[in-house]
């Protein structure tokens, strides 16, 4: 189970200088809207832009220009992809906010494909929730034979915390399904988190990406193995503010960390930086042990998808 850590490409910290990262994701919104960093990406090539030698995944930048009320043309994007040497691209998609919205998305995603796997190697198709729409957008991509398939536009339904386990579990019966028909490599977009990772493990994904490590190290919370988060930061906090326990603190150590070993427990608790390497180092953790140790609600999620 490979997780791709999701992070912008100017920002600090960088844990690939500090640890062995196996893949990041990085998007290419940031490269449309900055010419500048386009031609620097361009003249150094990106891994010496970034200074890493793992896999990256692009992302398309489709969900950031939708929030920024951008549009992005498939023609833009193309030329990015070929100028930028990444590892693996993603289409460009468009996720159904409203369910009248199905059949025009399903049209646009699937010409976007189309257009770049023409143009671009590596080109990792998207399909969506529902079941109905992914089966769909699957079967127009299958003639293609690709080696990626993705499943986006799950983030939503894990996140309900009404109708909980409804939710929830439609997004594990799609991940289910498109596994069952997909023999080649899998990914789900935005869910590799410790807290989902057991789960997708579960339903032998391949891979997945996250930026809850520096959300949450911005929060001043440190994640736990078993998914849980704790707040240990100085300053005070309006939402989510569980201390960490001395048991905790105490199995924390047990792991061998580096980056406390550097740093200490001082210096998570004062510097953002410190914390989302922290995590980071915690996401990767998760990934190369064999453990189901989930906490909460999502104990019965990974039953669930266990029973599949």
């Amino acid at each position: 189970m490979l997780v791709a850590l999701g992070t912008p490409l100017k920002a600090r910290p960088r844990p690939w200088e500090h640890f062995k990262v196996p893949a990041i994701m990085v998007n290419a919104y940031e490269i449309i809207k900055n010419k500048n960093m386009r031609k620097k990406i361009e003249e150094k090539g990106l891994h010496d832009f970034l200074g890493y030698d793992g896999i990256i995944f692009m992302d398309s930048g489709g969900f950031q220009a939708m929030k920024h009320g951008v549009e992005i043309e498939i023609n833009e994007l193309i030329s990015i992809y070929k100028a930028i040497e990444a590892d693996y691209y993603f289409s460009l998609d468009y996720p159904s906010l409203l369910a009248r919205d199905s059949r025009k998305d399903v049209k646009k995603t699937v010409f976007n494909f189309e257009k770049l796997i023409k143009k671009v190697e590596n080109v990792i198709p998207i399909v969506h929730p529902s079941i109905k729409r992914a089966l769909e957008e699957y079967n127009a991509y299958k003639k293609y034979n690709p080696t990626y398939i993705a499943i986006g536009g799950l983030v939503p339904l894990v996140l309900t915390t009404k109708g909980l386990n409804n939710g929830r579990e439609r997004a594990i019966n799609l991940i289910a399904e498109i596994r069952r028909m997909h023999n080649n490599l899998l990914h789900v977009m935005g869910l590799g988190a410790p807290t989902i990772i057991p789960i997708l493990k579960v339903l032998k994904c391949n891979s997945s990406d996250s930026s809850s490590w520096r959300v949450k190290a911005a929060h001043g919370k440190i994640m736990l193995l078993d998914g849980g988060e704790r707040y240990i930061s100085g300053r005070g906090a309006n939402f989510g503010a569980i201390p960490l326990s001395n048991d905790e603190m105490l199995l924390i150590d047990k792991l061998k960390c580096p980056i406390i070993g550097e740093y200490g427990w001082e210096g998570l608790k004062n510097s953002f930086e410190i914390r989302a390497l922290f995590n980071a180092w915690i996401t990767i953790h998760v990934c190369n042990i064999n453990s189901e140790q989930i906490s909460g609600p999502f104990r019965k999620l990974l039953n669930y998808a266990s029973s599949l």
